[in-house]
Parts: structure tokens; C-alpha cells; sequence
């Protein structure tokens, strides 16, 4: 019994190592209350919490994020004429990329909600149930007086098991003795029917002796008659030889007169061909000199359009048939971009004369293909159902735009660039556009941001402040648990920071933004200041001193779109509602990685986030190359939610 008890203790041990432990499940009822009683091995990192009933099947399920069972996953039979808990099952499952750890109940009549109270008493997490009238239990002892009922079970039957076998191994030997007394007779009848067999093969050899003379004496018959056969055959042969040569030397002779024909009608074909083709350049040209146009792009296409300038290149494609984005696929690795959409299978290469996005574009058996420079990974979006591409473009150090566009009446170029030296407003920009234009282009909306310093707080006992961005870097400063950093910016896994005079990095898993402690952090952090007598009520933190320090001026192109970086009217003070946007790209290739989200109901409304921006009930936990993952907060429990990019069929990668 001491040992079933200290196997149990050491794997509550090393289970608490790395989870929350559940070591014991108990119900007690006295004269006021009934309440269930959940025993953990630890008050400390005590799991989310849920509790749901179903009606239906009589069911109440209990679940603790990240938890592991003492006594193991399973069925536990309890009372099953109970009133409360007639029986658990005890099981893992994954929700939203984490473990939960179930019990589901079959309850009684006096257990029919799932607006149980709860509370906390040391590790013990209370259940209160309504009513006062229950047969106390505890499942350890449960399980243990089953236990031994089982093992004496196992015990008797594993006596029975001896005894049988002891009868069929006295049985086995009764029938081996037998088995042995029948070979010895079967071997004796081998042995005469083997000399019976010799005596007969003997006589068959003889036989077999006189059969082959015979067979050889007829053979050597047959092949005298053969031999002279095969002579009167082959003098045959050869009279048939010389008659299909005479036959092949005159067949030669008519096939070089017929093909001699064959030239000669083939030249006056060709030459009838060459009169065609003058004619019909003829007729082209004179269509041209009386207002004909001839298309400057490939069949089937509309515009190829070009667009540089202020630190961004953009591509666009229109087509006769309009483009889905779910038909758009790569570019694979051969840096193509195939767009499936109806075409003739083949056609000449048309080679852009602008710009470094796209080199070439031209018809195959899959659709238009676009050949990218190798490795280029651009922003690919479908706009009013034509197909387009943007980059970053830093060769151009000049302001304003390069506008270049092939369409079916000409290919056009507009250079809308000032010198670097030179100040040009929007206002002057538009005043010294081409006339000739009825339309602008794209504009551009100039605003200002103004970067929040947020102050950074280190969360771990004691962490090294490095004077580069890696774990070998020189240490300049020791941080402990409380320390306030200015953040200055993020690279890879170090934030660069500020404390006091100094600048250097921290490994960003060792501070944290205060709106993201946990309670248990933000308590410790609230002892810390006040022993250090810091952060007194109304004092301003160092993040404040550098509000007025920060200014930049950004230009964005908004190509006819709303500007996704400007505030939304009617917008919730608390943040985006997830449910109701979809997911359309990220952009990756930036130190600040960001999401762009559109409104479900309406696509013209769009969104920019990054990590660590609030949302509805939560904020942006992780952006990564084809997903979003989100940290949501509601009725006291937490919960992860991750949103993918649609793929190219417009399903979820």
C-alpha cells in the first residue's frame, strides 16, 4: 500500500513540473450546502475554468486549461443511484490550439446547471451546488476499493489459470506419448513401401533404356527428310529474293517521279502563299493610314500598367474575362505567376518596358503567366476584378511617380519626377499635369504619425541588458523584476530599450507591456514599487518625457481605395470585432510585420493591424506569413484564435 501511494506522489510531482494537477475529486454535503471539491497539488498556476450542462443527455462537463489527472484519463463509476454524480469520464481535448482537460459528469435530477458558484480555497477549486442532501465520496477511495476488488478477481483467476494449465500439460503429454507410438508405425510402413518403390523404378529405368533407343533411331530419320527439305526451301527462297528486288527497284523509280510532283506543287503553293500574305499587308496597311488601330498587347488582354514612385512599384493587369483571386496561384519556383483565366494557349512573350516587378508576360496552356525577377515575393490583390501587384522600390531617389501603360490603341509613358533637391507640392503636381490627361492617375494623402512610446516591464528576477541584439553580445546593465525600459524598437527576439542614460537590448521574452501582466504580476509589481517607494500616484513615467520626439511624414498612394490607416468613423472605442472582417493579405516583407483585414458584409472598408494592437475583448498576439493569431479575453476566460490566409482555390491554407 506505501508503495502504490509514493508512485502516485512522484507523478504528481512530475506532472506539476510542467501542468496544473488535479490529485483528488471529492462531494461533501452538511446542513446548509452540497459542493464538489477539486484538490490541486499547487495554489500556483492555477488553470482557466469552464463549466457547461447539457439537458439533453444529462451531462455536466467541467474543463481546466493545461491540467493534467492524477489517476489517469478514463470512466470512474460512482453511484448510479445518485441524485448529484452517478459517474465521470475523465479525457483531453484541443480548442483553438490548446489542451483542455474534461471531466463529463452523468449528474441526477439535483445537479441541472451550469450556473454553479465557484471558488477557491488554498489548491482546492470549489464547485457549489444547490441542495443539501448527499452521500459524501471521495474518488481516490472509490477507485482504490475497486482497485482491490479487481486485484482479487485477478488473483483467482489466475489460480484458475494455473490449474488449467496443469491439466493441459498432462494432457500434452498423453498425447505426445501417442503422437511418438504412431510415427514409429508410420516410419516401419515408409520403410517397405520405399523398397517396394526401388524394385519398381529399377524395372521402369529398363524400360525407359529400350523407349529412348527407339526415339533416337526415328530421330535421325526425321532429320535426313529435314535436311533435304531445307535445301528445296531455300533454293525457293532465293528466287523469291530476286523477285522482290526487280519489284523494289521499280517502286523506287515511281516514288522519286511522285515526289519530284510533290516539289513542284509545293512551290507553287508557297508562292501562292507569299501573293496572300503581301495582299493582306497591303489591306493592313491601308486600314492604318484610314484610322485602324493595331493592339499594342497580347489577345485577350486589355492594360498592363506600371506604376513608381515614393518608395513603391505597382503592376496592374486587366483581361477581357474578369479575374478571381482564387484562380491567381504562385509564384512557384520559378518565380511565375499563373492567373487562370480564358485564353488562347499559346502566344508570343511580351516584355515590359518598365519597371523591375514584372520582366515578361504571355499566354500558355494554364492561363496568362507573369515572370518575376527571382525570388521577388510581392503584395498580389484583385481590385475591381483585375489582377494586381505591389513591391517596394528604392532605385527611384527622386519624389513623384513613373506612369507607363499598354493598351490596345499604344503603349503610353507619363514621368511625373522632380529632382532630388527640388520642393514640390501636391497643389504644383496637379497644376503641371499633362493637359492633354482627363484624369489623374492616383493622388496621394499626406498625414503625420506620432509613434507611443510604451514603457516596457522587465518580468523576470534578474535579466542581462546586451549592448547588441543576441545572447553574445557585451552585458552593459543588470535589470530585476519591476525595472520600467522606454521601447525604442523591436528586432528579431530583442526589443532595443532605454534605461535611464543607457541604451541597449533585452530578450522580449523577458519584459512585458503592464496591460499584459498576469493578476499574480501585476500584484508583485504593485509590492516592488511600493518598497522601492517608485511610481508614486500622479507621477509621470519616463515614456512621457519623449511624447514630443517622435514626428515622421508618410506618403500612401490610396489608388481610389480607402485609406486603411486612416480612423474608421463609428469605429468601437474597444476595438475591431474579429467576427465580422475577413483575413486578405500580410505584409511580411517589413521589419513590423501587418495584417490587413476588410469588413465581411463591406470589402471597401479595410484595416491595418500588427502585433500587439487591441482588438474587441482581446489584441493581437502573433503575425506570421499566412496567419493571424489573436488572444481573446471574455467572461473571465482566455482563449486563442487564429485566422488564415484564403488559398488560391479560396479556401482556408
Amino acid at each position: 500500500m506505501m508503495k502504490k501511494i509514493f508512485v502516485l506522489l512522484f507523478l504528481a510531482f512530475v506532472a506539476s513540473a510542467s501542468a496544473a494537477q488535479i490529485k483528488d475529486v471529492k462531494f461533501v454535503c452538511d446542513a446548509k450546502k452540497c459542493e464538489m471539491s477539486f484538490q490541486f497539488a499547487s495554489e500556483e498556476d492555477l488553470p482557466t475554468f469552464f463549466q457547461k450542462y447539457d439537458a439533453a443527455s444529462k451531462k455536466l462537463t467541467v474543463g481546466f486549461s493545461s491540467t493534467e489527472f492524477t489517476m489517469g484519463e478514463g470512466s470512474y463509476d460512482i453511484d448510479a443511484a445518485s441524485e448529484w454524480v452517478k459517474s465521470m469520464r475523465v479525457f483531453k481535448e484541443k480548442y483553438r490550439g490548446m489542451d483542455f482537460l474534461k471531466i463529463e459528469m452523468v449528474v441526477g435530477p439535483s445537479l441541472a446547471s451550469d450556473k454553479n458558484e465557484i471558488s477557491l480555497d488554498g489548491s482546492n477549486f470549489l464547485l457549489k451546488l444547490k441542495g443539501n442532501k448527499g452521500k459524501a465520496w471521495t474518488l481516490s477511495k472509490i477507485f482504490a476499493e475497486r482497485k482491490k476488488a479487481a486485484d482479487k478477481k485477478a488473483l483467482e483467476e489466475k489460480k484458475a489459470a494455473e490449474k488449467a494449465a496443469a491439466e493441459e500439460k498432462k494432457a500434452a503429454e498423453k498425447a505426445a506419448l501417442e503422437e511418438k507410438k504412431r510415427l514409429a508405425e508410420e516410419k516401419k510402413a515408409a520403410e517397405k513401401q520405399a523398397a517396394e518403390d526401388k524394385k519398381a523404378a529399377a524395372k521402369a529405368a529398363l524400360e525407359e533404356k529400350k523407349r529412348l533407343a527407339e526415339e533416337k533411331k526415328a530421330a535421325e530419320k526425321q532429320a535426313a527428310e529435314d535436311k533435304k527439305a531445307a535445301a528445296k526451301a531455300a533454293a525457293e527462297e532465293k528466287k523469291r529474293l530476286a523477285e522482290e528486288k526487280k519489284a523494289a527497284e521499280k517502286a523506287a523509280l515511281e516514288e522519286k517521279k511522285r515526289l519530284a510532283e510533290e516539289e513542284k506543287a509545293a512551290k507553287k503553293a508557297a508562292a501562292e502563299e507569299a501573293k496572300r500574305l503581301a495582299e493582306e499587308q497591303k489591306n493592313l496597311d491601308k486600314a492604318i493610314k484610314e484610322g485602324g488601330e493595331i493592339s499594342a498587347l497580347l489577345p485577350s488582354v486589355k492594360e498592363f500598367t506600371v506604376l513608381m514612385g515614393s518608395g513603391m512599384e505597382q503592376f496592374r493587369l486587366v483581361t477581357d474575362d474578369a479575374i478571381d483571386i482564387k484562380y491567381v496561384s504562385g509564384p512557384d519556383k520559378a518565380s511565375i505567376i499563373t492567373v487562370g483565366v480564358a485564353g488562347p494557349q499559346k502566344s508570343p512573350v511580351f516584355k515590359i518596358g518598365a519597371g523591375s516587378l514584372v520582366k515578361s508576360v504571355t499566354w500558355g496552356a494554364n492561363g496568362l503567366k507573369l515572370q518575376l525577377p527571382v525570388g521577388l515575393r510581392p503584395v498580389v490583390l484583385v481590385q475591381d476584378g483585375a489582377l494586381v501587384l505591389q513591391t517596394t522600390e528604392n532605385a527611384i531617389k527622386k519624389d513623384g511617380f513613373i506612369f507607363w501603360s499598354a493598351r490596345p490603341d499604344g503603349i503610353f509613358v507619363r514621368d511625373w519626377m522632380k529632382a532630388a533637391d527640388a520642393s514640390q507640392s501636391f497643389d504644383s503636381f496637379v497644376n503641371k499635369y499633362d493637359k492633354d490627361s482627363k484624369k489623374i492617375v492616383s493622388g496621394a494623402q499626406v498625414f503625420h504619425l506620432k509613434p507611443v512610446v510604451r514603457e516596457l516591464i522587465v518580468v523576470e528576477d534578474e535579466i542581462d541588458m546586451y549592448a547588441g541584439p543576441n545572447d553574445n553580445s557585451q552585458v552593459i546593465n543588470r535589470l530585476a523584476f519591476g525595472d520600467r525600459l522606454v521601447n525604442l524598437d523591436l528586432i528579431g527576439l530583442y526589443y532595443k530599450v532605454q534605461s535611464g542614460a543607457r541604451v541597449g537590448f533585452v530578450n522580449r521574452r523577458s519584459v512585458s507591456y503592464k496591460d499584459e501582466l498576469s493578476a499574480v504580476q501585476q500584484e508583485r509589481l504593485k509590492q516592488v514599487d511600493k518598497e522601492r517607494g517608485e511610481l508614486a500616484e500622479g507621477a509621470v513615467t519616463i515614456a512621457s518625457q519623449l511624447d514630443g520626439m517622435y514626428e515622421d511624414r508618410v506618403t500612401y498612394s490610396s489608388f481610389g481605395r480607402r485609406d486603411p490607416f486612416v480612423e474608421v468613423k463609428g469605429l468601437v472605442e474597444e476595438g475591431i470585432n474579429i467576427d465580422q472582417v475577413e483575413l486578405v493579405g500580410i505584409i511580411w516583407e517589413s521589419d513590423v510585420p501587418m495584417a490587413i483585414l476588410v469588413e465581411s458584409k463591406n470589402p471597401s472598408i479595410s484595416y491595418t493591424l500588427k502585433e500587439g494592437d487591441k482588438i474587441l475583448n482581446g489584441k493581437v498576439l502573433k503575425i506570421t506569413e499566412t496567419d493571424v493569431l489573436f488572444l481573446i479575453q471574455e467572461f473571465g476566460v482566455s482563449r486563442r484564435y487564429s485566422m488564415g490566409l484564403p488559398d488560391k482555390y479560396g479556401g482556408k491554407k
